[in-house]
C-alpha cells in the first residue's frame, strides 16, 4: 500500500509538471504571435473581398459548420433558424459535427469530402446558402474546400474562431498549419472571441470582427417557482485550476455542486445545466485557458451564468468589462483566496447577490442574446464590408 501511495504522489508531480510545462509553452506561443503581429503593418487589400448582397426584408439562408452539438444545441442553431432557412453539416450517418473518431488526417479528409457533397446535393435542390458559418479548423477541413464552395457555388464563408489565443496556428502538419490560421486566405470574414485578434486577422488582409459568445434566454432562464438548492455550482472538467479552486471553496466549508469530467458526480446532462444553475446562488466560472493559471478567454459560461438569472462568479478576465459592468452585473476574483472570499461575501449578503444576479439577467438579455450577435453580423453584411471597423459593438 505504501508502494502504490509513493508511486500515486511521484505520478501527481509529474501531472503537476506536465501542465506546468503546457501552461508555459501555451502562453509563450500567445506573445510570440501577439509581437509577431504588433510589429506587422496593416494590410487592406478590397481586390480579395468577395461581395455579398443580403436583402433586408428577406430572410438570410444559412449553413452552418459545426463540432460540438451540445454546444451548438444551446443557442447557435436556434437563434439561426429563427432568422431563416437553415442547414447544417451532417456526417454520412446523419450524427451532427466534424468531430469524427480516429486519425486527424482522416477527420480531415471525411470532414471535406462530406462538406463538397452536401453543397452539391443543395445546388441540386436549388436551395445554396447565402451564408456558410463555420466553426472550424484547417485541422477539421482542408481549406481548398473552402475555396472551392466560394468559387463555385458564390458562398460568402464566415468562420467563429472560439479558441484563437490557443488554438489560432494549430499543428503544423506537412507546412500547413492546422490551426484557424490556415483558413484565412479562404475566408471571407473572421469573428473572434479575442478582441486583439482581430488585428492579427486584418493585417493578414482578411476582414475581421470581434464575435464574443452568447446564450438563449429561452434555455438558460430564471426558474422562480424552483428553490435555491445549491450554494455553488460548477460545470465543467476537473483539472488543473478548476480542482484546485473547487477544492480550496470546499475546504472552506463552502457547498460547491461539481458536474464534469473527473467530478464524483459525473457529467451533467445537456439539458438539465440550465436547471442547475436556476437552482443555484452562485454559478462558477473559471476563466483560464487550459492549465494555465493566469491566461484567460471569455467562455460560453461567462454569458449563460448571467443569464440564468444567478451570481455569476469567475476569474478576473479583462476582456469581460468589454461586454459586463464587472462589480455591478458579474463578480469576480483574482486569486484562489479572492474566490473564497467573494463567494463567501455574497452567499451571506442575499440583497446584493440577487442585485448583481439581476443586473446581469438584464445585460445578457439586452446584448448577450445568439439572436442579437447573428442580427449585428447579418446588419453588417447587408453594408459595405471594405467600411469594417474592429468589432460588432456588445456595449
Amino acid at each position: 500500500m505504501d508502494s502504490i501511495r509513493s508511486l500515486a504522489k511521484q505520478l501527481g508531480w509529474v501531472r503537476s509538471l506536465n501542465a506546468r510545462w503546457k501552461a508555459t509553452a501555451t502562453r509563450r506561443k500567445y506573445l510570440c504571435t501577439k509581437a509577431f503581429y504588433d510589429r506587422r503593418a496593416a494590410v487592406h487589400d478590397p481586390s480579395k473581398m468577395v461581395s455579398i448582397t443580403l436583402n433586408r426584408a428577406s430572410p438570410v439562408t444559412v449553413f452552418f459548420l459545426g463540432t460540438d452539438e451540445m454546444q451548438d444545441r444551446s443557442g447557435i442553431l436556434q437563434a439561426l433558424s429563427r432568422r431563416g432557412p437553415l442547414t447544417y453539416f451532417t456526417r454520412a450517418d446523419g450524427s451532427y459535427g466534424q468531430n469524427h473518431p480516429g486519425p486527424a488526417s482522416v477527420r480531415r479528409r471525411t470532414n471535406s469530402e462530406r462538406l463538397l457533397a452536401l453543397f452539391a446535393e443543395l445546388a441540386v435542390k436549388e436551395e445554396l446558402p447565402h451564408l456558410m458559418i463555420a466553426q472550424t479548423w484547417a485541422g477539421f477541413v482542408d481549406p481548398k474546400v473552402l475555396r472551392e464552395i466560394r468559387g463555385r457555388y458564390r458562398t460568402f464563408i464566415v468562420n467563429i474562431a472560439m479558441d484563437d489565443r490557443h488554438q489560432y496556428w494549430g499543428q503544423r502538419v506537412d507546412g500547413e498549419w492546422w490551426g484557424t490560421y490556415g483558413l484565412i486566405p479562404y475566408l471571407d470574414l473572421a469573428l473572434t472571441a479575442a478582441p486583439e485578434c482581430v488585428e492579427w486577422y486584418q493585417k493578414e488582409g482578411c476582414p475581421a470582427l470581434f464575435f464574443p459568445e452568447a446564450s438563449d434566454p429561452d434555455i438558460f432562464r430564471p426558474i422562480p417557482e424552483l428553490p435555491k438548492l445549491h450554494d455553488v455550482c460548477f460545470v465543467g472538467g476537473c483539472y488543473g485550476v478548476r480542482e484546485k479552486i473547487v477544492r480550496a471553496l470546499r475546504k472552506a466549508g463552502i457547498q460547491v455542486t461539481a458536474y464534469g469530467s473527473g467530478w464524483d458526480q459525473g457529467r451533467l446532462d445537456t439539458e438539465e445545466v440550465p436547471r442547475l444553475f436556476a437552482q443555484s446562488k452562485i454559478v462558477l466560472g473559471v476563466g483560464t485557458i487550459g492549465h494555465c493559471e493566469d491566461f484567460y478567454a471569455l467562455k460560453m459560461r461567462d454569458f449563460d451564468g448571467p443569464m440564468s438569472g444567478s451570481c455569476y462568479v469567475t476569474h478576473d478576465n479583462p476582456d469581460l468589462r468589454l461586454v459586463y459592468k464587472v462589480g455591478e452585473e458579474i463578480a469576480t476574483y483574482c486569486s484562489v483566496d479572492d474566490c473564497i472570499d467573494k463567494v463567501r461575501w455574497y452567499l451571506s449578503h442575499e440583497d446584493e447577490r440577487e442585485r448583481v444576479a439581476q443586473a446581469g439577467r438584464v445585460r445578457a438579455l439586452a446584448d448577450h442574446t445568439w439572436e442579437k450577435r447573428f442580427d449585428d453580423l447579418f446588419d453588417v453584411l447587408r453594408k459595405d464590408l471594405n467600411s469594417l471597423g474592429h468589432g460588432l459593438r456588445v456595449q
